[in-house]
């Protein structure tokens, strides 16, 4: 009895060997499927890590530096859709440091829904979406026309840039098409020209601007030492973007007070100066703070 017992306990327990380690399920609702993720019978695309920071990078403009990313700045000024960081605003308070794309942006925002807000045939372009029409596809570049409905606006500003960091050097382009031209307007020596005349023919097909004539125009040239090189022998160009705000300023004003663009816009030496307190003190007015000034 004691064996027929033992023999009935290792045949009840073979079968607990033979069984394989259990697996667990997987849970149900998304499974990859190429680079895709599938929900309910669905296709969508899944957000990847370096489209996520790359449109956040597009969202908060250009120009912070690597050591933002790991100290990010405090916020100066909420305005509109724009954040301004202290670390923008040390920019305007050194005559050594040029002005970034946030900047740009802040004050083209200024113009169009303080200033010229009731001048509905005058646009400024962001400079984020500026810099980006030349990468744009034909079909994305219609679709922007017709959001914005600039083929309706009879003057178009578009700062342009050889890339949105502060030192970087800046110039206007602007689209007149009573005058049925593109007027650009560079601070040093037309060193944007061929960079004008690419955005131009970007945009002369979905502006329907085919008959427009790309023209220099004249403007104040700033000071040749004001142009340099950084350490690692990049750009460094700290004022042609004061040189974009004043004469995005006197163009806007130009256009609007006379109906009609001209290729000799002269600035005063003195609007140059005063620029940046000029800044400065339109954040405070809005409501934003600044950081205290850096000893030198």
């Amino acid at each position: 009895m004691l064996v027929a017992n033992k023999l009935l306990r290792t045949k009840n327990q073979e079968p607990l060997q033979d069984k394989k380690p259990s697996v667990k399920a997987k849970p149900t609702g998304k499974v990859k499927c190429n680079g895709k993720a599938k929900s309910n019978g669905k296709y969508k695309y899944k957000i990847r890590d370096s489209e996520r920071s790359s449109s956040l990078a597009l969202e908060r403009g250009s120009g912070d530096g690597p050591h933002q990313l790991v100290q990010p700045s405090l916020v100066a000024l909420h305005f509109m859709d724009i954040s301004l960081r202290h670390s923008d605003a040390r920019l305007l308070q050194s005559a050594h440091e040029g002005i970034n794309e946030r900047l740009v942006a802040f004050y083209y925002a200024y113009l169009q829904h303080r200033r010229h807000r009731s001048e509905s045939d005058l646009h400024f372009l962001n400079p984020v979406l500026a810099a980006r029409l030349r990468h744009m596809s034909m079909r994305q570049l219609w679709a922007m026309v017709r959001e914005r409905r600039l083929n309706e606006k009879q003057f178009i500003l578009v700062p342009i840039c050889t890339h949105p960091r502060p030192h970087g050097h800046w110039s206007l382009l602007v689209i007149s098409r009573p005058d049925s031209k593109f007027y650009h307007y560079d601070s040093l020596d037309n060193c944007h020209s061929l960079l004008a005349a690419s955005v131009s023919e970007t945009l002369r097909a979905p502006l329907e601007a085919w008959k427009f004539v790309l023209v220099t125009g004249r403007c104040l040239q700033q000071e040749r030492q004001a142009a340099g090189k950084d350490k690692d022998g990049s750009s460094r160009d700290p004022a042609s973007g004061i040189h974009l705000l004043c004469m995005t300023d006197h163009v806007a004003d130009y256009v609007a007070r006379c109906g009609y663009a001209t290729s000799s816009l002269l600035i005063a030496v003195d609007q140059i100066a005063a620029m940046r307190t000029h800044l400065l003190e339109l954040i405070l007015s809005l409501g934003g703070n600044l950081p205290p000034k850096r000893g030198r």
